[in-house]
């Protein structure tokens, strides 16, 4: 499994204020968690660890974190938690935790639609409602993705997660749940609106009346003449 490479710096000072100026100085506050919840301070750089989110770092990434300029290390770490501000867009907090090679992890692994379903032909709307299945397993074990291809569903057909192959891969989500479904196409209901223009209608009504009486006119005078 591929590996990413990420430096950092020890820190000393924890707490907002700290953390202020650690963002101040472009880079991320962050903690590193052992294997019994011991925690140790560091810093990221916020240019480098943004490179490698655009190089496709994901959460099951297994990251080789290089601390205090250290040119090599066996210190296996991954992301378990991101925190952004979302009005500025920078990272705020990250949280790492030390990855031990011989026990088992549990991870969530993404699930990528493949084809195009003949019920979506149709008009039909496809609607993912699982979009990653969680699994326990080695570290160097961890797939990519888990691929469901959706070619064959028609419309008001569904694929759960008992139908999918997770290889030798468990899960402890429950297996009737429905990962993919194609519903009926949304039929917009056209309500027709009569606008009633005030005045209008009796004016008509009246000048209908109006014509009316002078057809009973005219065939009075013929009828006397």
């Amino acid at each position: 499994m591929e590996r990413s490479i990420l430096h950092a710096l020890s820190r000393e000072e924890t707490g907002s204020r700290a953390a202020r100026r650690i963002r101040r100085a472009n880079s991320i506050p962050a903690v590193l968690y052992g294997k019994s919840n011991e925690s140790r301070p560091i810093a990221i750089d916020s240019v480098e660890f943004d490179g490698l989110l655009r190089q496709g770092l994901t959460g099951n990434t297994l990251i080789n974190l290089l601390i205090d300029d250290e040119e090599k290390s066996d210190r296996l770490t991954m992301i378990r938690e991101i925190q952004r501000d979302p009005m500025r867009d920078t990272f705020r907090h990250l949280d790492l935790v030390h990855i031990d090679l011989k026990e088992t992890i549990k991870v969530d692994v993404p699930v990528r639609l493949i084809g195009q379903a003949e019920g979506v032909k149709a008009g039909g709307i496809l609607e993912q409602k699982v979009y990653a299945i969680e699994i326990e397993c080695l570290p160097t074990e961890i797939p990519s993705e888990f691929e469901v291809d959706v070619t064959e569903m028609n419309i008001n057909d569904s694929i759960h997660l008992d139908e999918i192959d997770l290889g030798d891969f468990e899960t402890s989500m429950k297996l009737q749940r429905t990962v993919v479904s194609i519903a009926p196409p949304r039929v917009e209901e056209v309500i027709e609106e009569i606008i009633e223009i005030p005045g209008v209608p009796e004016l008509i009504g009246e000048e209908v009346e109006e014509g009316a009486d002078e057809a009973e006119a005219e065939e009075d005078s013929e009828a006397q003449g």
